[in-house]
């Protein structure tokens, strides 16, 4: 009787040994987006990419047809290419824009500069976008950030991106926000990757 009772208990062991094995599994498959900044190396350009886990959410109030299109994107990245460090901010909106217009970043009411901007990965130097792209039919941005204006983006209470977008009845303005005082997940990226 002992030895079955001992055969039992080694069992249940096994099978407490081997659910904590699966769920610390399950938690490293999850960390990319989980983790509030995360640390890559691109295999086809060797560039590391430092991100947030996933891009902010910003909301337009204004209501439209399709709730998808509700949502904008905007994530911080920055690409370290054998010690050479850039800082980006990669921009996914859910509207099509005039012509090459680019949108207008804000950082609590003051325009980033959009001199230094691109629409695709490869004005970054990546292959493709180190954020996942949240639907197919997003517009992609991507603005090279200084360390002043990363720095402003450490600290900033509120972001806002403002497009004129392509519709049906003409061109019109298109206004996502997001309050981002508390976001902690930039704070923290920023805190890492700013050089004052």
């Amino acid at each position: 009787m002992t030895s079955k009772r001992s055969d039992a208990l080694r069992a249940r062991a096994r099978l407490a040994v081997a659910g904590i094995l699966i769920a610390l599994l399950a938690s490293c498959a999850a960390l990319p987006d989980d983790s509030p900044v995360v640390e890559e190396l691109d295999d086809e350009t060797g560039v590391t990419v430092a991100r947030l886990g996933r891009p902010l959410e910003l909301y337009q109030e204004t209501m439209r047809r399709e709730a998808g299109t509700r949502f904008a994107f905007v994530g911080p990245f920055e690409t370290n290419n054998m010690g050479k460090r850039e800082s980006f901010l990669w921009v996914a909106l859910p509207v099509e824009t005039s012509g090459d217009a680019l949108p207008n970043v804000s950082i609590d009411g003051a325009a980033i500069p959009a001199a230094e901007a691109g629409r695709d990965a490869q004005f970054a130097g990546l292959p493709e976008s180190p954020y996942r792209n949240p639907t197919p039919w997003i517009s992609e941005y991507y603005f090279r950030l200084d360390q002043g204006t990363l720095g402003a983006l450490g600290k900033a209470r509120e972001l806002t991106v403002s497009v004129v977008e392509n519709t049906r009845n003409g061109p019109a303005d298109a206004l996502f926000k997001a309050q981002v005082a508390d976001e902690p997940r930039l704070r923290e990226y920023v805190a890492r990757y700013h050089v004052p």
